[in-house]
This record gives structure tokens, sequence and C-alpha cells, in this order.
């Protein structure tokens, strides 16, 4: 589906619009676009002979198509409208954009670098580019183009970007102010929030991941949005052990008689095989210890209550050592179930 991609669109084209010579805009044809109207710009067109059509026509064409997931035809028209002039930008960057959602990478990436080409400050461009570069996994290449789409925009979009290719790439520092200039314009994003939270963690600012935890439990109470309210648990670090990844998570809700405060994926080969969880009893409560440290095998499926149990939340690395123990499956079992 081309949802995002639609959004991008849309801030575009008055920039677009700008950069380029008043002959390429037909007013009628941009006010349809907006409309949605694709289909309208497609018979309006065909009313006339196409050895006529201009440039501008075969241009509206390949966008309507495009609109309209057609993928064949845009590509066709829009190959056309660069043909009968090779310095119209516009054609260039829905081509792109058609190639990259048919997977065409390569003829995206050159169609982008053309779009630059005629214009140095096309933003979207490079954007896109580090899109493609990112979803390569060329982290480096794609902070390259985010970091010129950033220079130029130095939009919460732009930094939004920033921060999550420097995640990827583990400079959680440099990730950070990018985070906090990003909230400075939404304090109430779900996924920057939970962002800083990844971040902090993996820089073990514990203490100011709290502050972030409980604005991130608000943001959730507060939502509306059903993908949000549907979660149960959220992210809070992620980490590399051995062999393994581990994902480890905290629920929304701490609240009942038995509940998970932290559970962690553990990771093989691309499957979940376990998760560890710290559990909350309020049976056990009762004799001191709260907090136990239980293991969920997902092959055979098995619950295991091990013997380690807490008096109080455990501190974090606290934890994650027993974590490790767990996955090494160095820790005495006290119980097991064949069902959970």
């Amino acid at each position: 589906m081309k949802k995002m991609l639609a959004v991008i669109i849309m801030a575009l084209t008055s920039l677009l619009c700008f950069a380029q010579s008043k002959r390429f805009i037909n007013e009628k044809y941009e006010l349809l676009d907006q409309q949605g109207q694709y289909e309208a710009i497609i018979t309006s067109i065909k009313e006339s002979d196409e050895a006529a059509y201009t440039a501008t026509d075969f241009f509206y064409l390949g966008l309507a198509y495009f609109r309209l997931e057609n993928d064949n035809e845009a590509q066709k028209y829009l190959k056309m409208a660069i043909q009968k002039d090779p310095d119209f930008s516009r054609p260039y960057y829905y081509l792109a954009g058609s190639y990259y959602y048919t997977n065409n990478l390569s003829e995206a990436i050159n169609n982008y670098l053309k779009c630059i080409e005629l214009n140095e400050n096309d933003s979207k461009s490079y954007q896109m580019l580090g899109v493609i570069f990112e979803k390569q996994g060329d982290y480096k290449r794609a902070l390259e183009y985010f970091s010129q789409f950033y220079e130029i925009e130095k939009s919460p979009d732009a930094a939004y970007r920033m921060a999550y290719i420097l995640y990827e790439m583990k400079d959680y520092k440099k990730a950070k102010p990018y985070v906090e200039e990003y909230l400075k314009s939404n304090k109430d994003s779900f996924s920057m929030t939970n962002l800083m939270i990844l971040i902090l963690y993996s820089n073990e600012d514990y203490k100011n991941a709290l502050k972030y935890e409980e604005q991130l439990r608000e943001i959730w109470k507060q939502s509306t949005d059903e993908s949000i309210k549907n979660q149960a648990f959220f992210i809070i670090n992620s980490f590399s052990y051995d062999k393994y990844e581990i994902d480890v998570f905290e629920k929304f809700d701490l609240s009942g008689y038995f509940y998970y405060p932290l559970t962690c994926n553990v990771w093989l080969d691309g499957k979940i095989i376990k998760t560890v969880n710290l559990e909350y009893d309020a049976v056990t409560e009762e004799f001191g210890t709260p907090y136990l440290l239980g293991i969920d095998e997902l092959n055979p499926k098995r619950h295991l209550t091990t013997n380690i149990g807490f008096t109080k939340y455990p501190e974090f690395p606290e934890f994650i050592k027993f974590v490790k123990l767990a996955v090494d499956n160095k820790l005495d079992i006290g119980a097991s179930s064949e069902s959970y």
C-alpha cells in the first residue's frame, strides 16, 4: 500500500509546485488530485489526442495511475513526461515512488538521485533515499541521506528519522537530542517516548527512564488509538547475549493478584524460544517475596518457576543478571507445569 508515501506526497506538493515552472502546473488537475478524483483526471486528459499531450499531461496521467496503485500505467506515463522534458522533476519523484513500492529499489534510488540533481534542496528525495538504505540495512548511507533531509527541513519528521537511525546504529548519545527535539513539538508521541526509554536504558540511565515510563503510561491511559490501547506491554531494552537476542518489556497495567511486571523475549535464529518473567504474586507477598522469577518455554510448552524470589521490585541490572542465568539454564527450578 502507498499510505506512507501518500502522506509524504501531500506534504511535498506545494514545495515541488514552487520549484517547477508554472508551465508544468495544471490547477484543475491539482484540485482533482487533492479531492481524490483520479479517474476524472484520466478521463479529462484522454479526451484529447495523445499526439498533442504535453509533459504536463503525461505527468498527471502518471500521477493519477500512481494514486490508483496501477504501477505499470503510472510508470509508462511518467516516463513519457520525462521524455518530453528531462528537466521536469516531479515525474522522477513519483516514478521513484512507484519503483519503491514495486520493490525495484535500484531504479527508485536512481530516480530520487535525479530529483536531487535537478533540485539539491529536494528534502523528500533525501528522506526516501534514507528510507531505502535503512530498509537495506545500510545504516551508514541511510544516516547520510537522513542528515541531508534534517539539514534542509529541521522538522519533527526529520528529527524522528535521525533519532531512529542513530538508535539502530547504537549511537544512543547522538540519538537522544533528536528525540528530545521531537518531543518538544509532540510530547504525547507514543513511539518517540518509547524510543527515549530504550535510549535511556541502553545508556544505563534508569533514573531518568522512570520519568518517561510514567509519561508513556499516561499516554497509554489517555489514548483513544486502539493500536495503542490494545498493547499490554511496552519495550524498554534490547540487547545481545551470547548467541541470543533479548527484548525486555514492561507491563502497562501494574495491578491484579498475579501478573508479569517484566517479561523478556529470548530470540534464537529469528524465533522466540522462551520468555523469562518477573512475576508478581499476591499470595507469595504474604510470605515476604512478592516477586518471583519464572520461565515460559515454548517447545516443549511449559511454565517453570525458579527458586529466585525478590522482597521488592528488583533493580534492572539485578533482574538482567538472573535473566542471563535463566537463559544459560543455570537456575534451580522450584516448580513446573505443562500448560500456561
